[in-house]
C-alpha cells in the first residue's frame, strides 16, 4: 500500500509553539492599543472639561466690576472660593410707578427669564440732567413680576417689577438701563469621590452644584490683581482675576504607550486672567 503524508508529533507542537507565540504578540498589541485608546479618551475628555470650566468662569467673571454704587460686585473672595453679583438680563425702564418698575417687554436680552425672590436689579438713575456726576445704579430687590404696559409715549407690552425703595420717577429717563442680576458663588465641591468645580445661587438658596471637571483636591484657586498686576487683598483694588482650573481623568489609566507604569489619573491644568468690566488692563 501506498504510504500517505502526515506530521510528526515534534513538528505539531513546534507548529502549536509558534501559533502560540504569534498569538501571544498579537494579544499584547491589541491589549496596548485597548490602553492607548483608553488613555487618550480620558485625556481627550479631561482636557476638553478643563478648557469647559474654564470658559464658564471668565464669561462669568467678565461682567463683573467694581465700579458699581454701594461697592463692587465682588462680595467675598478667597483663594478658592469666589461670592459676587453675576449679571442676567438686561431691560429698558418704560415707567416708575408707586412700588414698581415697568421694562419693556422687548428687548430683553438675558440668558433665562427674570424670577422674582431669586433676582435684583440695578436701575440706572440719572438725577440731573446737566451733570454726570450723580449719575448712579440703584439696587433693588425683585419682589414680584406682573405683565403690564409703559406708561408712555406708546403703551408699549411691558413687565412691572414690584420692589421698595425706589428713587424719584423724574429722576429715571425713559428706557433707562435696567440691569438685573443674583449672588452666585462658585467654589470645589465633592461628589462621587470626585472633587469637582462647583457653583449656586446663593439669592436661590441652592447647594453647590458641579458643572465641570473632576479636578484635583487643590484644582480651583483665585488670585486678585490690583492695577499693576500685583496680588492684592483689598477688595477695592481688585482690577482682575486669575483663575488656575486643574483637572483629572475620572479613572486612572497607565501613562506611556499605556502599558508601561502604574495606573494613576492624569493631570492637566489651565490658566486664564480676567479683568473686570470697565477696568483698565494691567
Amino acid at each position: 500500500m501506498r504510504r500517505r503524508a502526515g506530521f510528526t508529533l515534534v513538528e505539531l507542537l513546534m507548529g502549536l509553539i509558534i501559533m502560540g507565540i504569534v498569538a501571544a504578540a498579537l494579544t499584547k498589541v491589541f491589549l496596548s492599543q485597548q490602553r492607548l485608546t483608553v488613555t487618550q479618551v480620558e485625556q481627550a475628555s479631561m482636557q476638553a472639561n478643563v478648557r469647559t470650566g474654564t470658559l464658564i468662569l471668565a464669561n462669568e467673571l467678565r461682567e463683573i466690576g467694581n465700579n458699581v454704587t454701594g461697592g463692587n460686585d465682588i462680595k467675598t473672595f478667597t483663594s478658592t472660593s469666589l461670592t459676587y453679583r453675576a449679571m442676567r438680563s438686561v431691560a429698558l425702564a418704560c415707567g416708575i410707578t408707586s412700588g414698581g418698575v415697568r421694562i419693556r417687554q422687548n428687548p430683553i436680552y438675558g440668558a433665562r427669564p427674570i424670577t422674582a425672590g431669586r433676582d435684583s436689579m440695578l436701575l440706572f438713575v440719572e438725577h440731573g440732567l446737566g451733570t454726570t456726576g450723580d449719575d448712579e445704579w440703584v439696587r433693588l430687590p425683585i419682589t414680584g413680576i406682573t405683565v403690564s404696559t409703559c406708561l408712555t409715549p406708546d403703551s408699549a407690552p411691558a413687565y412691572r417689577l414690584a420692589t421698595s425703595g425706589l428713587p424719584a420717577a423724574s429722576e429715571v429717563r425713559l428706557d433707562a438701563p435696567v440691569r438685573t442680576y443674583e449672588i452666585m458663588q462658585v467654589a470645589p465641591v465633592v461628589q462621587g469621590g470626585h472633587n469637582w468645580l462647583g457653583a449656586r445661587s446663593v439669592s436661590g438658596g441652592e447647594a453647590l452644584t458641579p458643572v465641570a471637571g473632576p479636578i484635583t483636591v487643590a484644582g480651583l484657586s483665585f488670585s486678585y490683581l490690583d492695577e499693576n498686576g500685583n496680588s492684592t487683598g483689598t477688595r477695592s483694588n481688585i482690577r482682575s482675576i486669575r483663575i488656575v482650573l486643574r483637572g483629572q481623568t475620572d479613572w486612572n489609566v497607565r501613562p506611556g504607550n499605556g502599558l508601561v507604569g502604574p495606573s494613576q489619573p492624569l493631570l492637566d491644568s489651565l490658566v486664564t486672567t480676567v479683568t473686570l468690566r470697565n477696568m483698565r488692563l494691567p
